[in-house]
């Protein structure tokens, strides 16, 4: 009787623990979304829990990867080194990790670098350049909508992976807590006819 309340005891303190371990980004430098206008050195991710050293991200534009020049693991931390300064458009940071739990977790971060000190240096502008500048930020404009939407499409699909990982884990401790309840009451059971 006592092993099995020992046991019973021990699943109580394994269980939770085992769900919890399932590790989620926490925070990024640059973060979703974000337009950066100055020049970017490091990108910086923040997990939830430790990660493991095969644990990786890239960086692309416009479906091309661009090269990194370090990328290492550091706790709960994933850096990457920009081996050469960003031209201006939009990025992507495909992120995979290994938990602590073995778990292989893929995420992609959006952001954009639209540094104006660069652009009016290499570019100085004319009055003859400025209709064609005014079309080139319609162009802008819409292109950045377009980012918009996508971001706001890809922020709806974490946030439904997301919760099916949180309802997978609520669904799992009630039925183990049923489990347990019922094995308690059979025990019960048995223990009260064993007393008459």
């Amino acid at each position: 009787m006592k092993k099995i309340i020992l046991f019973l005891v021990c699943t109580l303190l394994v269980v939770p623990s085992f769900v919890s371990a399932h590790t989620s980004l926490t925070s990024s430098n640059p973060s979703e979304g974000q337009v950066v206008t100055e020049n970017l050195e490091q990108i910086i991710l923040t997990f939830g829990t430790s990660i493991e050293e095969l644990s990786t991200m890239d960086l692309v534009k416009d479906g091309t990867k661009l090269p990194l020049g370090e990328v290492k693991v550091e706790n709960k931390q994933l850096t990457g080194t920009i081996a050469k300064p960003l031209e201006n458009g939009s990025y992507i940071i495909q992120w995979t990790i290994v938990g602590e739990d073995g778990h292989p977790i893929k995420g992609e971060i959006n952001f954009a670098v639209q540094n104006d000190q660069n652009a009016v240096e290499e570019n100085p502008v004319t009055p003859e350049d400025s209709e064609v500048n005014q079309e080139d930020d319609n162009q802008t404009d819409q292109i950045e909508q377009k980012s918009e939407n996508q971001i706001t499409a890809s922020d709806t699909v974490e946030n439904s992976d997301d919760q099916n990982d949180n309802n997978s884990s609520t669904m799992l401790i009630t039925v183990f807590i049923v489990l347990i309840v019922i094995f308690g009451i059979v025990l019960l059971l048995f223990t009260g006819k064993k007393k008459r």
